[in-house]
């Protein structure tokens, strides 16, 4: 129990970092005039990059093959990227919220659905890989 909890806040304490990387690329590419859409896609691809090598050591403290993780951890990115646009369109487009604030608001919804995959199908314990 107390592994989970420190681990969920490892999670929050990376994932904030991560964020507010993607947050400040998403915020440079909308004042640079692109679409909130294009801005949304870039900011994901700079926190792909940064995020997978920190929650992998510094959430997870995983030390298993990174070659077959990576491709799962794409694969959760592209899922979240998904989940993430509709979410973030819906903000925007259906209720209204100015982008510069349904974005961070969005995170609520993409951080909770990426940790609930990366833990379950990208970084598994090595104690639940053992019991699968």
């Amino acid at each position: 129990m107390y592994e989970r909890l420190a681990r969920l806040m490892r999670f929050g304490m990376v994932g904030g970092g991560v964020t507010l990387i993607a947050y400040l690329l998403f915020l440079g590419a909308i004042a640079g005039g692109l679409h909130y859409l294009v801005a949304s896609v870039l900011a994901w691809a700079g926190g792909l990059c940064v995020g997978f090598v920190a929650h992998r050591h510094l959430t997870f403290g995983d030390r298993n093959g990174w070659r077959g993780q990576i491709w799962r951890y794409i694969a959760v990115y592209l899922l979240q990227l998904l989940f993430g646009t509709a979410t973030l369109a819906a903000l925007i487009d259906l209720a209204g919220l100015a982008p510069w604030l349904a974005y961070p608001v969005n995170i609520v919804f993409t951080a909770t659905f990426s940790y609930v995959l990366m833990s379950r199908m990208v970084f598994r314990p090595a104690a639940d890989v053992q019991r699968a």
